[in-house]
């Protein structure tokens, strides 16, 4: 442990042992400081362990991905790829943009599979439109993981039925810009059967799951008719779409995204591709919607650690690339927090104030579980499945 862990750790004791400082205090202030990485509470050998492993890992995976980055951009290059250079325009940061964004956040309770999830449609300068629910289903209606999977699935729902709403209420923005994909994805148009164990639980997240590409194409309906643009902002893409396209998904191993930080320097971005035709390249099935979705990857930030992004828009902007580009990379932000740098700044304060983080959640539970046992619940069927202080 360094010196600089030992002091902090010291000080942290005597606070707890002069009463300065609560259980809680110390548990928040541990958690924030391992969060900014100024401390690890690991176990000192363990620590050295696993830094050894990764020197002795580490570099052999980028000798081996070094190796073969030429290669993959020759061929790519024959294929037909162009990079393209993105002009900005400082006029666009007065563009009256409609972010959107949703969130979602399991409740590890035992009684019940539940998780809180939401989604904010917000403009400057307008009141927001937030909408919310408290999803839940029986313990063995389905497994963890796809549980998880089906609250998502009515978070992002949430996302293009908010969109709807503040431009009814609050009237029509420049653009629309909001956080996930466009694009209707294989898990979307399939669900996996195996994730849930009832015929019945399964057809329903499978509906909802094809209600989510349906008011996806609403909202792009609407807007298509209100000549109002509207795209979106992918920004941790495990996809190999681009690698589909291009036929080299077999050859090569990484995903898009990763290739692309290696091919993209600042302000260039890929010529766009048909992602939902990517897609059912990929053995999607067709899916019959309004608006063919296209996309393309963009490098927004100067930190080469930050990845590029991906940006998809329907088939009535073909031929407004440009635009779409040079708004995202004018707008997007630079930052030392990773969770926001190179993103457009509507996306950031839309996500900002609409992330149901686990902390918010520890809070609103506690607060809950107060007011039941007030009322006389039996605290055995209150507690969460890692145990819970109400101190």
């Amino acid at each position: 442990m360094s010196s600089f862990q030992e002091r902090i750790a010291k000080f942290l004791e005597i606070g707890i042992s002069e009463g300065f400082l609560t259980i809680d205090d110390y548990t928040a202030l541990i958690s924030a400081l391992e969060e900014a990485e100024k401390i690890t509470t690991i176990h000192p050998e363990l620590y050295a362990g696993l830094l050894k492993d990764l020197f002795g890992t580490l570099p052999k995976m980028v000798k081996e991905a070094q190796e073969e980055i030429p290669q993959l951009r020759k061929m790519l290059k024959e294929k037909g790829l162009e990079i393209k250079n993105v002009t900005k325009d400082q006029e666009m940061w007065s563009f009256k943009a409609l972010g959107a964004d949703a969130s979602s956040c399991p409740l590890p309770i035992g009684i019940a599979k539940a998780a809180f999830i939401s989604a904010m449609a917000f403009r400057e300068g307008t009141q927001p439109i937030i909408m919310r629910d408290l999803v839940r289903v029986k313990s063995d209606a389905m497994t963890s993981r796809g549980f998880k999977f089906y609250y998502q699935v009515l978070a992002e729902t949430l996302i293009p039925v908010a969109c709807i709403r503040h431009m009814e209420e609050c009237g029509k923005p420049d653009c629309i810009v909001i956080d996930g994909p466009l694009s209707a994805s294989i898990l979307l148009r399939r669900v996996p059967r195996r994730a849930f164990l009832k015929d019945e639980v399964y057809y329903e997240v499978q509906e909802k799951a094809h209600q989510l590409i349906r008011v996806r194409d609403q909202l792009i309906c609407k807007c298509h008719e209100l000549n109002i643009p509207i795209f979106s902002v992918v920004k941790r893409c495990t996809s190999r779409h681009f690698m589909a396209w291009y036929e080299l998904k077999d050859i090569f191993h990484y995903t898009d995204q990763f290739i692309f930080q290696q091919l993209l320097d600042y302000g260039q971005r890929t010529e766009a591709i048909s992602i939902s035709k990517a897609i059912e390249k990929q053995g999607a099935e067709p899916f019959a919607r309004f608006n063919e979705i296209y996309g393309f990857y963009i490098k927004t930030s100067k930190n080469p650690l930050t990845p590029p992004i991906r940006v998809e828009y329907p088939q009535y902007l073909r031929g407004k690339e440009n635009w779409i580009a040079s708004y995202v990379l004018t707008t997007s932000l630079t930052t030392y927090e990773a969770e926001f740098d190179g993103l457009p700044k509507i996306m950031c304060l839309a996500h900002k104030d609409a992330k149901i983080t686990k902390a918010i959640i520890k809070e609103i539970y506690r607060r809950g579980i107060t007011k039941i046992l007030d009322e006389g619940a039996n605290i055995k069927l209150l507690g969460l499945i890692w145990g819970f202080s109400l101190e």
